[in-house]
């Protein structure tokens, strides 16, 4: 017998449920590509947020979810650029998935933001559903709290993140 580990980073399936469910828990205003991306990477490795640099009132939110920090896991993770790095491949696919379904209002992704058809709300419920409560608390905190920092410099939040893939 083989034993096979599943790495939820590393997985384009996994990666178009934690995006729809970004995007889902999202208040409907648009997301851009690259918050999108680095909300799935965090939702994929939520306690990696530990490191990241928040102001106080997010951070304050975050506390609440009571997500454990990485050396209390047993898991241990590379750095989170490097993760980052290796999620690219994986998260473009699954974005390219999602899109060519049509669950993203196309003249909006031409300018760079992301919003869900309305037509794609059982779509987006069904992949939703697959979540755990756990997951949905940290999603809906990472598309509505956590991705509006530094709303206005993409820059500024990829400092405080600290990670610089550019989105192709």
């Amino acid at each position: 017998m083989s034993v096979r580990i599943w790495y939820p980073q590393l997985d384009a399936y996994d990666a178009a449920r934690r995006m729809a469910t970004l995007v889902s828990v999202r208040d409907r205003r648009p997301l851009s590509v690259e918050r999108l991306f680095i909300c799935d990477f965090y939702l994929a490795t939520p306690s990696l947020l530990h490191e990241t640099s928040m102001p106080n009132e997010v951070r304050e939110r975050f506390r609440l979810l009571k997500v454990p920090r990485p050396a209390k896991q047993f898991v241990s993770y590379p750095s989170p650029p490097i993760l980052f790095r290796h999620m690219g491949m994986v998260q473009r696919e699954a974005f390219q998935n999602l899109t060519g379904r049509g669950v993203f209002d196309l003249p909006l992704l031409e300018r760079g933001e992301i919003v869900a058809v309305d037509d794609t709300t059982k779509l987006l419920a069904s992949l939703r559903n697959l979540s755990s409560s756990a997951e949905l608390e940290v999603a809906s905190f990472l598309a509505n709290s956590f991705a509006d920092m530094d709303a206005s410099e993409i820059r500024d939040f990829r400092r405080r993140v600290g990670l610089r893939r550019p989105v192709a």
